[in-house]
């Protein structure tokens, strides 16, 4: 990443949200957890992706842009856009903010909406695309973007690049994420792994009907997963999410598998690892694997 050692809150400007689409909402609706997802200036294109990828849940989609008489003409005529306040929102509960670190006023940007979000009581968590060449002290400026965001999720690739990578945890999240009794995976649970974390992310696949045993798709896919993420950084993790998706073929043996596979590997006795499940009635017989794998560190001054 480049250089973000400039204290993110420290650049506040005065910025217009725009509410650009809604992800696909399915009843029953009162069980998805509502969220927000917010693009900056660079990453705009975003928005009309995850309208099209048509992701299930209680989501809306808006665009970030500073206050200047450009910026809001260029938008006040697209199609549909309406601007809101955060105000609004304070029943969200979880916004995600993808920002481009190399256009540094997309940082401002992405600060001041996260600055009032979390006034407003929002869990920000930032997805954060890289530069096409990453320097040796990225992990330090990641850690410097803690100051201005509750959580920072490395997308490991560039923008545009990054964009499927984004969509596809936000579809993950959304989809695993519920509200309703009597066990749920929720709010509280994500501030309780994401809370202060730099998060890698690894993500696995297989093919094929439910495991029966020890081994199949279930322990091909998280196998994938951990790889992608690297062993090292699964065994040094204060927390993990394991979201898993697939068709109705899921079975609870698989859900269970997974987890202690993947909770094994991790060293520290006090990490939490949990799972959350999107069930697709249209998905084929595969099974999906993300691994958020959190990593807390104290950015206190």
């Amino acid at each position: 990443m480049n250089n973000l050692k400039m204290p993110p809150n420290d650049a506040a400007l005065d910025v217009t949200l725009w509410e650009r689409g809604r992800a696909v909402l399915n009843p029953p609706a009162d069980e998805h957890m509502p969220m927000v997802v917010v693009s900056t200036g660079a990453c705009s294109s975003l928005n009309g992706a995850l309208n099209a990828e048509r992701i299930e849940g209680d989501i809306r989609y808006l665009h970030a842009l500073p206050k200047t008489a450009g910026s809001l003409l260029e938008v006040s005529q697209s199609d549909g856009a309406i601007a809101i306040s955060l105000a609004t929102m304070r029943e969200m509960g979880l916004m995600f903010i993808v920002v481009d670190p190399q256009v540094e006023s997309d940082l401002a940007v992405a600060s001041s909406v996260s600055h009032a979000a979390r006034e407003a009581g929002l869990f920000v968590v930032a997805l954060v695309a890289q530069t096409a060449e990453p320097s040796s002290d990225g992990r330090m400026h990641e850690c410097d973007l803690l100051r201005a965001f509750d959580s920072v999720i490395a997308l490991r690739a560039a923008w545009p690049e990054a964009q499927p990578f984004a969509c596809n945890i936000i579809r993950h999240i959304s989809g695993g994420l519920k509200v309703a009794p009597p066990v749920c995976t929720d709010l509280a649970d994500v501030q309780g792994i994401l809370g202060g974390a730099i998060v890698t992310v690894g993500v696995g696949e297989a093919e094929g009907p439910p495991s029966t045993g020890e081994r199949g798709r279930a322990w091909d896919a998280a196998a994938l997963a951990i790889l992608d993420v690297g062993r090292v950084d699964v065994a040094a993790a204060t927390g993990v999410i394991v979201a898993i998706a697939g068709s109705h073929s899921v079975r609870l043996s698989e859900i269970s598998r997974v987890t202690h596979q993947v909770g094994d590997l991790v060293e520290s006795a006090d990490a939490l690892v949990i799972p959350t499940v999107h069930v697709e009635a249209s998905a084929p017989d595969g099974f999906r694997v993300l691994l958020l794998v959190a990593r807390c560190f104290d950015v206190r001054l």
